[in-house]
């Protein structure tokens, strides 16, 4: 009887030992993966590169995110220089994803993808038009995503170039705003961070008055985003 008690014993710690783990049950929880995102546009959000945004577009819910004008849902790469307070826009991702969970160094230039949603405004209006709603309960799924969980987003407003640089400033912050405003009325729990750009960050440089310019942007912070946010905010100057 003992050497069958000692047997039972012995034969599932020397199976555990074969992987250097001893799970003591209401000691150890079980390793739990990320969660995986349940949506193209949350992949897209969570993870902006060129593979998962494409997606967003092929799919029935990139067909919301078109414009009157046909272009799909895009997505650029922010440069936001440190030092100097100011930021630059690439029509591409940036070289290798970034590091969300690592802090943005404390100088130099931080280069990060930002999701830009085709949500549209009136001339001179930070008020979201009626005929964005969709648009907006599509944003508002995809931030519920648990796959963000834990994610934080500065939503960024721009204007065209018409009227002067501070009143574009102001527009484009009041835009921000009023898209925050929908998104956390929508129960979207996530810290979500109001900028503006103004009109320094154009979609279409080649008519900077043209009405695709005033739009608003979606871009994934670091863990640590004090130098990100005190960055964009410099833009404006604010």
């Amino acid at each position: 009887m003992r050497s069958l008690l000692a047997l039972a014993l012995i034969v599932p710690l020397s199976a555990q030992a074969q992987t250097g783990e001893i799970f003591i049950p209401g000691t150890t929880e079980a390793f739990q993966p990320p969660a995986a995102p349940q949506s193209a546009l949350a992949a897209c959000l969570s993870e902006p590169t060129a593979a998962n945004c494409a997606a967003v577009s092929d799919s029935a819910e990139g067909l919301a995110f078109e414009s009157a004008t046909g272009s799909a849902i895009q997505f650029e790469t922010l440069v936001l220089d440190l030092d100097d307070g100011a930021v630059t826009a690439q029509p591409a991702p940036p070289a290798q994803t970034p590091d969300y969970t690592a802090p943005p160094p404390s100088s130099g230039k931080v280069a990060l993808p930002a999701v830009a949603v085709t949500i549209e405004f009136d001339y001179d209006s930070s008020a979201v038009r009626g005929d964005q709603i969709g648009k907006l309960a599509s944003l508002i799924n995809a931030f519920q995503d648990p796959a963000l969980g834990g994610a934080a987003f500065a939503i960024i407003g721009h204007t065209d170039a018409v009227g002067s640089d501070a009143y574009n400033c102001d527009l484009s912050r009041r835009r921000a705003a009023s898209v925050t405003a929908a998104l956390t009325g929508g129960y979207v729990t996530l810290p979500l961070y109001p900028v503006g750009f103004g009109e320094h960050v154009l979609k279409n440089a080649y008519d900077p008055r043209a009405a695709e310019n005033r739009r608003v942007t979606f871009m994934r912070l670091p863990a640590y985003p004090e130098q990100v946010l005190a960055t964009a905010g410099a833009v404006c100057g604010y």
